[in-house]
């Protein structure tokens, strides 16, 4: 054929295509080779091929980087109101067991800096409304656990809309102990959205989410979700995690037994700078694959036979989720790149604001605290956030321009070291490749088996998501 940088992939019934990308398309192999005249149109596509410069502008200048902000950042406010938990999670960023992150303190934030950020973002929001009216000001409590300062969740959620005249979308992740009628009851009348943390399964669960004394918390923190759900009226959102010990079939059987509550998000034990990974043995390995590959057998057998999705299943969430992010992706026939950040998922450093319970502002709470971007005294520093997009950019531009998911990586930076500049650990790059790979591979021989199922899943689970958070604000 021709030199065009692709990758070959085949389906589980042998069908066989080619994925390019430059510009992020999937060709049938038995199609292109049908027609070359009509293949030969489609690589000659201005942006099908990108050039030398498709690169445009790598330095930005803190005035830039204020005016992208303006346009499409501020998007939520993260006030870490304690640093303080009553859980001792073993996976958890504070354990001790990730390079660059805090451990577990007794330190609360103080209200004058809890306002002093609310003040910060709200300015923001104002200045930047020539650029973006229809924004909403978002502001989620976060710890430790949040819940722990429950007295400053309310001044500060009173003292924000004393300075906002319209609607502002309240948000907690709480680990779920703490929450009593009361609390469920302010939580409920300022319509907040209440995200659980709750590892699927009982046995799940309790191997990692722990008390100080290193019990499990399952079972009250079920028994609170069910209060949460009986006063809400609507499914409590779940923020899931799942490792190599984890068993999908009975995390299947678990949510779709419990309708009561409905995944969120479901993602695994982040890899980056931890060494929690080392406790594993082959064998654990080799049971999580298969009991993943079983899964997915399951998945298939629904696939075939049409059904529905279910809101309540972990499976179809899980594998769904997999194929909807190889169909949703972009083509991207654009000649040149003209993003802030050329490549991977990184987002705009002040996207979103997370506020330390020091005062410090970060990327976000999943970043480590080794670069501060500003604090809540002197503001952004967007001189400093145009410094880490430069160094950023100066790094994929070289390392990410050729590699097979430079249209796709979701990489972003809470697994990228920043301390001494831009370091980007070529292991994980080589995971992400392999997984997608993998993706592509499995997405496709769902499309054959069934055109129409991925797109009645994405509409159907997330229009019910959206209308679910429309219900609870």
């Amino acid at each position: 054929m021709d030199k065009l940088d692709k990758y070959e992939f085949s389906t589980y019934s042998g069908g066989e295509y080619i994925y390019f990308p430059d510009s992020n398309i999937v060709l049938g192999k038995k199609w292109i080779e049908e027609d070359e005249k009509r293949y030969k149109d489609i690589i000659n596509l201005s942006g099908f091929q990108k050039e030398e410069d498709y690169n445009t502008k790598f330095n930005y200048s803190g005035e830039d980087i204020k005016i992208n902000l303006f346009k499409a950042g501020f998007v939520q406010l993260a006030i870490e109101v304690t640093s303080q938990c009553n859980f001792r999670c073993k996976y958890c960023v504070f354990s001790g067991r990730y390079s660059g992150q805090r451990i577990h303190k007794t330190d609360n934030m103080s209200l004058e800096t809890a306002k002093k950020s609310i003040d910060l973002y709200l300015r923001y929001i104002e200045e930047a409304k020539d650029y973006n009216p229809n924004r909403r000001p978002v502001i989620s409590f976060y710890g430790g656990e949040p819940l722990l300062n429950f007295d400053l969740i309310k001044q500060c959620v009173e003292y924000a809309k004393s300075l906002y005249d319209e609607q502002i979308y309240f948000s907690v992740t709480t680990n779920g102990s703490l929450l009593t009628d009361d609390i469920i009851d302010f939580l409920v009348i300022e319509k907040f959205s209440t995200i659980v943390s709750l590892d699927g399964y009982k046995e799940n669960h309790d191997r990692n989410r722990v008390n100080a004394s290193g019990h499990g918390t399952f079972d009250f923190v079920m028994k609170n979700i069910k209060k949460l759900y009986e006063k809400q009226k609507t499914p409590v959102f779940l923020s899931t995690v799942f490792d190599y010990k984890t068993d999908f079939q009975k995390m299947e059987e678990f949510f779709r037994e419990n309708s009561q509550v409905v995944e969120l998000t479901i993602n695994g034990v982040n890899s980056f700078g931890t060494d929690y990974f080392n406790q594993f043995t082959k064998e654990d390995y080799i049971s999580f694959n298969k009991s993943l590959e079983e899964l997915k057998e399951s998945f298939i057998v629904d696939v075939q036979e049409g059904k529905n999705h279910n809101l309540n299943s972990f499976m179809h969430r899980v594998l769904g989720d997999i194929c909807t992010s190889i169909f949703m992706k972009q083509v991207n026939l654009n000649p040149q790149n003209d993003k802030v950040i050329k490549y991977t998922g990184s987002c705009i450093p002040g996207t979103k604001l997370f506020v330390d319970y020091q005062g410090e502002i970060y990327i976000c709470e999943k970043v480590s605290r080794e670069v501060s971007i500003g604090n809540v005294y002197n503001g952004l520093d967007f001189n400093k956030c145009a410094d880490i997009v430069n160094q950023y950019n100066e790094v994929v531009s070289k390392k990410c321009n050729k590699c097979l998911l430079r249209n796709t990586c979701k990489r972003c930076f809470t697994s990228i070291t920043m301390k001494k500049g831009v370091d980007i650990h070529p292991d994980i790059c080589k995971e992400k490749i392999y997984d997608f790979k993998k993706d592509l591979e499995f997405a496709y021989s769902i499309f054959e088996l069934n055109p129409t199922w991925i797109g009645t899943y994405f509409n159907e689970y997330y229009d019910k998501i959206k209308e679910m958070a429309v219900i609870i604000k």
